[in-house]
């Protein structure tokens, strides 16, 4: 799962717009996807030869398209008025480095399986739309996601993201949860020892 979640982010992180001529989500998730896929072929070479460099172009491509402070405090939920803003800082950026780690192995390990971009079944309403996407796994299997969109300042982007049923920011906010109770509601070893766990 934590692949395959992985590997759904990256390819559509954000699904860019203009104000004057916004296109509709499916050809904006679908033009990503194809940018993100040839930016695999790009960088793919340096994973073995050089991974600091492979993680940085990923960062690179990565960075404009999430909000990672906002991703974050999303997580932390209730406990995000506990934390002190250093606190705060520590954490957008262990959870930024973990995820662009975990994206970047999920990229090398794709290997050109199929995704297909669905029409929309609904058109979007009040800045807000629903994509869905299949994606085919080497052995066939197809898996079902669903990406809710919101549209902000001419650019449509995720907001949430449900591989098979599951909820992908629950599950994150869960795991915060949990690693609170684990290490007695201490929120800096909760950040020394977070790790992507999807």
């Amino acid at each position: 799962m934590r692949y395959l979640f992985s590997l759904l982010l990256l390819l559509t992180l954000s699904f860019t717009a203009t104000a004057s001529d916004v296109p509709d989500p499916f050809t904006s998730v679908q033009k990503t996807t194809d940018r993100l896929l040839a930016k695999l072929v790009e960088v793919q070479p340096l994973y073995e030869k050089d991974p600091k460099a492979f993680y940085k172009e990923i960062r690179t491509s990565l960075e404009p398209f999430i909000d990672f402070d906002g991703f974050a405090r999303g997580v932390m939920a209730k406990y995000y008025r506990l934390a002190t803003e250093e606190q705060k800082q520590k954490f957008a950026e262990t959870f930024q480095t973990e995820l662009i780690q975990t994206y970047s192995k999920a990229l090398v390990e794709f290997d050109n399986q199929k995704i297909e971009v669905l029409p929309l079944e609904e058109p979007p309403k009040d800045g807000r739309a629903t994509v869905q996407v299949n994606v085919y796994g080497k052995d066939g299997t197809v898996y079902p996601v669903v990406y809710s969109l919101v549209l902000v300042e001419g650019e449509w982007k995720l907001r949430n993201i449900v591989i098979n049923g599951i909820n992908i920011g629950l599950q994150f906010r869960s795991q915060f949860q949990n690693y609170m109770q684990k290490y007695r509601n201490n929120i800096d070893d909760v950040i020394a020892n977070w790790n992507v766990d999807v």
